[in-house]
Order: C-alpha cells, then structure tokens, then sequence
C-alpha cells in the first residue's frame, strides 16, 4: 500500500514537472517585438495592430518594447507570405491576418503567389469579430439591393484576397448586381479617400470601419448601408442580411465557407516554426492582453468592438472552412475568378513540354 502511494505520488510529481515544463515562459527582457498590419495606414486593421502594439508588451514576460509596421500588398497575401515564408521564428513578429485571406489558401490552391497556410500558424487568438457591411456614399442613386441590379456601381478595393473584393464579386455573381470593382487602393484609408473624392461609390467595409476612422460618416448619413454578412449589430439590425438573397442549397454552402473570414475577424498569429514554448508565452500574453481592462478601454476609447476568440476557435472554423463539399469549394473558386489563374498557370505549364 505504502509503494502504491509513494508510486503515485512520484508520478503526479513527474507529471506536473512536464507539464510545468510544457508551459515555461520564455523571457522577452531587452528584446523588441513587432506586430505586422497587413494593411496601410487609416484604416481599423491598423487601428487593431495598433491597440495590441501597445498593450501586449507588458502581459510578455521581460517587457519588451513593441513596435509596429505596415506591409500592405494583395489583400493581406504579401504580410500573410512574409509571416510564413520570411518571418523569424522567435516570436518577436506576430501579425494579424486579413480576414478575407483565412480562406485563400483553400480557395486559390495551386496558386504561385499564395505560399502560406493558414492551419499551420501559430494562432493567438481574435480581437475581435465583426459585422460586415455594402456600404455607398450618400451622393450614389444607389439605396436599395433593387437599384444594385439596374445600374453599375463604382466599387474601390485593395486586392483581390481583401474582403472588400471577394464579397462585392460573389454578390455580383450570385443576385445578380452589376458592381465594378476597382483594384489598388492601399488600406481603408485610401479606400475612405477615394469615396469622399468621388472616384467610387461604395466599399465592403467592417461597422466598425467606419465608427472607429470615419464616425461623422454615420453620424451625418454620409453613407447608407444596404447589406451586411457576418455577426450582427444592433445599428445596422434593419438592413438586409446577404445569407437571405441566398436561393439554393449550394449558394448557401459557397456563403458560409466566405462568411468564416468573418468569424475568424482580426486574428494575430506566429509563422509556423517557432518553438512550442515561445507560442506558449505570446498565446498567454495575448489572452491576458484581450481581458485586461486597460485594453479593453483602449478599444472602446477607438470606437472599435472588442469580442474576442481563442486560438482553439480560430482552428475550428478554419477545418469547418475545409470540411466544405468540393462542389461548393469549386464553384465558389469560379464564382470569385479564382479558377482562371490556375487555369492559366497549366496550360503554360503545357505549352513548355
């Protein structure tokens, strides 16, 4: 009996020593860390790296000092290449994935210019989710879903991965509405910019997008909303909902595998390859990061909502992202052109041989 309890006592011992030394924090002290928007400046993906830049330091054993840096390009592939391929593997450079590029490795697979994976980054967790919305300046005719299919629309977007781009195009394809999407803008400010100089009439654009860099824009009804996607809001609560404009089963699979870029929201991350431990120690920063109340107060104060997710949950939407029927996979790729360049890509490949 005394063996048999010395025994246990040993290996509880033992188990709880792994366990500690699973989860030993690593030391950041003189080190600096820096946090990637995969965006330009003026917009909410900068206003979110930007809140996390300067409140997560201090949740980092050693405190280090934060810095942050934009890297726009492609809708977030270039920032989401770079982390992947480029990044070093220390856990001194998280960055934060555009939302419409959690999908795109799925989506454009086969692909040259996306050379990352989504499922194997070292997820932090979630800022927030947020509720997307089709937004036009107050000068366009356009008011209703209606006025969409009867007249083009100037649409002004950053690349064809951000969701500013891949939601207009699938509205497009499956209403029936006649959006023109103009490529090249860098980041929501310059989006912003271009409405306000009349060289397009509407964005995709997150609520939030618009209380947290533009909030006079809602205040003065400089813009009217006529669709929104993605977890709701109680200001936008009569608007209509684009699951609802969905006719067929298969339309609403190709919905639901675009709309998990919106509940996976503004998630931070580490490239693959960064040693168990240190993605231990960021993950339990970012975690105490998004409850201290002196975050929380941060994001209130820039108008942005603050719901966080885990990085468990940022895993779980993104297998039900591939768990998606290949005939909606498929058909969404060509709804949203993705199918043309690889099309392309092999028939080149064949002209060579």
């Amino acid at each position: 009996m005394l063996l048999r309890s010395l025994a246990f006592v040993l290996g509880s011992l033992f188990l709880i020593s792994n366990l500690s030394h699973t989860v030993e924090a690593v030391s950041f002290k003189d080190r600096t860390v820096k946090v990637i928007v995969p965006s330009g400046s003026g917009g909410t993906y900068h206003v979110y790296c930007q809140i996390v830049q300067r409140n997560i330091g201090r949740h980092i054993p050693g405190k280090p000092k934060t810095i942050i840096q934009n890297m726009s390009g492609a809708g977030g592939v270039k920032s989401a290449n770079y982390m992947y391929n480029v990044a070093p593997k220390d856990g001194s450079v998280l960055a934060m994935l555009n939302p419409g590029a959690s999908m795109v490795p799925l989506l454009r697979k086969g692909q040259k210019a996306i050379r990352f994976k989504t499922r194997d980054l070292n997820w932090l967790g979630t800022a927030s989710v947020r509720t997307y919305t089709i937004a036009f300046w107050h000068k366009s005719p356009i008011k209703t879903v209606e006025d969409l299919k009867k007249r083009q629309a100037i649409m002004v977007t950053s690349g064809r991965s951000s969701m500013s781009y891949l939601i207009p195009h699938f509205i497009n394809a499956v209403a029936g509405t006649k959006m023109k999407i103009i490529l090249g803008y860098k980041g929501g400010g310059a989006m912003n910019m271009a409405l306000e100089r009349g060289e397009g009439e509407g964005r995709g654009n997150f609520y939030s997008g618009f209380t947290g860099v533009r909030p006079h824009w809602i205040k003065d009804k400089k813009i009217r909303f006529i669709l929104k996607l993605g977890p709701d809001r109680p200001e936008v609560k009569h608007v209509t909902h684009l699951r609802s404009l969905m006719k067929t089963d298969l339309q609403r699979e190709m919905f639901d595998l675009l709309d998990i870029n919106l509940q996976v929201g503004q998630s931070f991350f580490l490239p693959p390859g960064v040693p168990k431990n240190v993605v231990e120690t960021m993950r339990t920063a970012f975690v105490n990061m998004t409850k201290d109340p002196i975050t929380i107060a941060d994001a209130k104060k820039r108008r942005v909502p603050w719901k966080t997710r885990t990085a468990e949950q940022i895993m779980a939407q993104l297998d039900k992202g591939w768990k998606t029927s290949p005939e909606a996979v498929n058909k969404l790729r060509q709804v949203l052109g993705f199918d043309k360049a690889l099309k392309m890509k092999k028939k080149k490949k064949k002209n060579r041989k």
